[in-house]
């Protein structure tokens, strides 16, 4: 099962891998033809993705590894370092764009054919727009975060090549009126404004990736999920939970629960069925899981200690 779900991932990832690359020579020919900066914008920025793309792909088959003594926990943090990695490469370039584009301005701006840049970015919105709901219908069955990831660039493509195209066929109308002398700032504008919206997405997957690559707990909406979980599950057979230790590294979370009861007396066949339902509640939300029980025992005094 698991090999089938790493070569649907993979196969996944080679569509979004294609697709970039083909977005990016369409983005350049067309920067190249307009010298818009908007436009080359977007062409870096999908062709960076690509290319940090490409190379996680060859890492998937690492991440269903099983774990082990040696890797406790597998290869899961390689992806989260990944992610991490594609993160700042990201926000890099968005901010190098960001001054590129103001230095422009500050040399006086650049004449395009903004009419056609608005053009050709509605062409690209119903295309991004194609992709997305192929991916997302795909994604159905693997739920990868790599994918995840990926969907949340299309959704943002999407949205920006709506905005810029708007913009540019407004501004195409700036031509004819009082306000002709800002046609030769509308593209850096446009590009800086693009860049400041995608800024915080490479931001928030670093954030993300960096809890995950040190072992924080998840967010909380993810720990009151599990907890409410279990908690449904100890109160049939009178256990209390007295510590969860929660880690999400990747796309693997390991639930470890220590339980107390009144009578000290624990029955190992009600927590191996315990486990075993909390597993698949966990497994509805969560593709790869671990779920451990154990019995939280208290300190206890040495007998020299009780002489004293």
């Amino acid at each position: 099962m698991n090999k089938e779900k790493m070569n649907y991932e993979q196969r996944l990832l080679h569509l979004t891998v294609a697709a970039g690359i083909l977005f990016s020579v369409i983005e350049v020919m067309m920067a190249i033809y307009t010298n818009s900066q908007a436009v080359l914008m977007d062409s870096i920025y999908d062709g960076a993705e690509a290319v940090v793309l490409a190379l996680m792909v060859f890492f998937v088959p690492l991440f269903y590894r099983p774990c082990s003594e040696r890797k406790p926990y597998g290869y899961a943090q390689l992806e989260s370092f990944f992610l991490l990695a594609k993160g700042g490469f990201l926000a890099a370039v968005t901010i190098g764009l960001i001054v590129g584009n103001i230095q422009m301005i500050v040399n006086g701006g650049n004449h395009v054919d903004q009419g056609l840049i608005g053009w050709f970015e509605l062409f690209l919105a119903v295309l991004s727009a194609a992709i997305l709901i192929v991916l997302m219908l795909m994604n159905r069955k693997v739920d990868s975060p790599l994918i995840k990831a990926e969907l949340l660039g299309w959704k943002i493509d999407v949205c920006s090549s709506i905005g810029v195209a708007i913009a540019f066929l407004c501004a195409n109308l700036l031509k004819e009126s009082s306000f002709a002398w800002l046609s030769a700032y509308v593209d850096q504008i446009i590009a800086i404004m693009i860049a400041m919206i995608m800024l915080p997405q490479p931001c928030r997957m670093m954030k993300d990736a960096f809890r995950s690559l040190i072992l924080f707990a998840p967010k909380d909406e993810v720990t009151q999920h599990i907890r409410g979980l279990a908690d449904q599950e100890f109160e049939r057979y009178s256990y209390i939970p007295t510590f969860y230790n929660i880690i999400q590294t990747g796309r693997r979370l390991w639930v470890e629960i220590y339980i107390q009861n009144d009578t000290n007396m624990i029955n190992v066949t009600q927590l191996a069925v315990i486990q075993k339902q909390l597993h698949e509640a966990l497994q509805d939300s969560y593709d790869d899981v671990y779920v451990e029980i154990t019995p939280d025992i208290p300190d206890m005094a040495t007998p020299n200690e009780k002489s004293r």
